[in-house]
């Protein structure tokens, strides 16, 4: 990982742009546990992908995501805007280990928890996204977590397919989201989320 990470950076400063990079410690997180903690939970199709500078001059990159189903939260909701920090704007990069990466036309499952800035993120950097496609072999859809390497172009047209042992299928994935959310949270902590806000918005669960 560190050779590949020195590589996107000397390509960025070969290009004349300003590289930075922050290193991450990514805790893994149980399907279970990111139901829990996120506060929405949709499928949905990216339709467009843009990146921008805050006040501060850090980059995000941003992804208009279109609702097609909603598993948990409002269902009204038929768009969102889904923030992950670091990207390219400009002269100014940001390379993000274990950052979620999307593309136009990217259709996929999204946990998602709102950050104390109001920007919505995905659970768990790119643990929250799951990239569907059709599996050639069942002709089934399967759900995919692809992590490319830092500074990797990411498309979803192009991942490569999960050995056949590892492959999740949408509605695998959709049973365990819809029987969790049924279940409601089981009051245990979360890495990366407080209590407080478990409580807050598992609160229709609590008191079901």
């Amino acid at each position: 990982m560190k050779k590949r990470l020195t590589v996107a950076l000397l390509a960025a400063c070969i290009a004349g742009v300003s590289p930075t990079a922050k290193a991450t410690t990514m805790v893994q997180l149980s399907t279970h546990q990111m139901v829990d903690a996120a506060d929405t939970i949709v499928r949905g199709t990216i339709t467009e992908v843009w990146a921008e500078e805050d006040e501060n001059g850090v980059v995000w990159t941003r992804a208009q995501l279109e609702v097609s189903e909603t598993y948990k939260g409002d269902p009204s909701q038929v768009a969102v805007v889904i923030d992950q920090v670091g990207g390219q704007f400009g002269r100014n990069v940001s390379i993000v280990v274990g950052g979620a990466k999307f593309s136009a036309g990217e259709e996929g499952v999204f946990f998602l928890e709102q950050l104390g800035s109001g920007r919505i993120s995905t659970i768990g950097m790119s643990q929250g996204k799951y990239t569907l496609r059709l599996d050639p072999y069942s002709r089934k859809t399967i759900a995919q977590r692809f992590n490319p390497a830092p500074g990797q172009h990411f498309d979803h047209r192009f991942l490569p397919l999960p050995d056949e042992d590892k492959r999740l299928f949408l509605t695998d994935l959709e049973a365990t989201i819809q029987a969790r959310v049924k279940a409601g949270w089981d009051g245990k902590a979360i890495p990366g989320t407080s209590i407080e806000r478990l409580q807050r918005i598992n609160a229709k669960e609590i008191v079901r």
